[in-house]
């Protein structure tokens, strides 16, 4: 059994440096076997932490459901399945597993895969050309799972994504009945935030979120909307006419033309948003068959000189890639379609779609359906990534 996923790069993925690995990060097939089991000791035929890990498989060769998943299982040889604590002869129903996820702790799950692929994903901070540490860039955002609509509602699952390698490093459930907003201090409060920026949607601008962030060492960048309305007001007021361009991007791709104007306001006394140092103004222009406009305004806690210009203009640009991420997840793995309704189904389902991205990103897959057609044709691969053969 290979010491680090790592490791596995230099097999299969040749054009992929990695620097730093982590020896001493378990096999995931170990962690996933470290994960509460809710069934009792009697009667149990499969282990969890195999069963869990071949599904995991399952989702990196592109399983879409349960029925998919099961015939995938199904087809591992024999003598591998033995190996690794299932039955050799294991005829797994998918309404079985059904059970068996909707059974699971979700944030029990979370837990343990989140920081896996945490440390997974952990660099040394690098440092900029003044010496200062640079910062990483943590998007927060949420997503209905569509499918998994029910007469009580649906799923909605609050994460927090890395900019850089579109990891989910936390993530948990909104309560039926409420909204995003309550979530957001639970979402956050296991987690180091020294040398983290955190971007978010105008939703959770919020007081306590800012200064629950500010308290962790961390800093915010957040966008200011109508349900800010008198903060909103007084950013409009800035002189932004005056204001000098501080940033500029051109950038052409997927049919587009796209050019971000980036300007900067010290912010006066008196803003009524907690640890707020500067406004920021973003107009972007995209050029295709039509063009349209958009300016959006955002205040941060990073004080002037703290960071680079380019930096912070891509800080915000980066708080998209939590919207790619919710792209993939639907249109690759067809997330919305997925009618699995039951307990923590739903939820145990996305994340294993999380952390399937999540470990392609982190091998070098720019092109997650590229990457799940090469792990179904080259399943050994994907066995060596989980630790579950040399």
């Amino acid at each position: 059994m290979p010491s680090s996923p790592i490791d596995v790069l230099f097999r299969h993925l040749e054009h992929v440096t990695v620097s730093d690995p982590l020896s001493d990060l378990p096999a995931l097939a170990e962690v996933l076997d470290a994960v509460p089991d809710p069934r009792s000791r009697r009667g149990r035929r499969y282990r969890l932490g195999p069963l869990l890990a071949l599904a995991l498989l399952a989702v990196l060769g592109g399983a879409t459901s349960l029925a998919k998943i099961t015939r995938f299982i199904a087809g591992y040889d024999p003598r591998l399945r033995a190996r690794i604590g299932l039955p050799a002869t294991v005829r797994l129903a998918a309404s079985t597993l059904g059970r068996l996820l909707a059974r699971l702790d979700g944030d029990d799950f979370d837990a343990a895969t989140c920081a896996y692929l945490s440390r997974l994903a952990a660099a040394p901070p690098a440092t900029g050309t003044t010496g200062t540490t640079a910062l990483l860039g943590l998007a927060v955002d949420g997503k209905t799972l569509r499918g998994s609509r029910t007469g009580n509602g649906t799923t909605h699952l609050l994460a927090a994504t890395r900019h850089d390698t579109q990891t989910v490093i936390a993530q948990t459930q909104v309560a039926a009945k409420s909204n995003e907003i309550p979530a957001f201090t639970p979402l956050l409060s296991g987690l180091d935030l020294t040398s983290v920026v955190i971007t978010a949607d105008a939703l959770h601008t919020q007081h306590e979120h800012a200064r629950q962030i500010i308290a962790a060492g961390g800093h915010f960048v957040f966008i200011v909307k109508g349900n800010q309305p008198t903060l909103l007001r007084q950013l409009k007021a800035l002189p932004w006419r005056e204001a000098i361009l501080n940033d500029r991007t051109d950038e052409t791709g997927h049919g587009r033309r796209e050019i971000r104007r980036m300007k900067i306001c010290t912010v006066r006394p008196g803003l009524p948003f907690p640890h707020a140092a500067q406004a920021i103004q973003v107009k972007r222009r995209r050029t295709n068959n039509a063009t349209g406009k958009t300016t959006i305004v955002t205040i941060t806690s990073l004080h002037p000189g703290q960071i680079t210009h380019a930096h912070l203009a891509g800080l915000i640009r980066g708080h998209w890639s939590i919207e790619a991420l919710h792209h993939i997840r639907d249109v690759t793995y067809r997330e919305d379609a997925c009618k699995m309704r039951t307990g923590a189904a739903p939820r145990i389902m996305a994340s294993l779609r999380n952390l399937a991205i999540g470990l392609a990103r982190l091998v070098g897959w720019t092109n997650i359906a590229a990457a799940t057609d090469h792990y179904r044709s080259h399943p050994t691969d994907a066995l060596q990534l989980l630790g579950l053969t040399n």
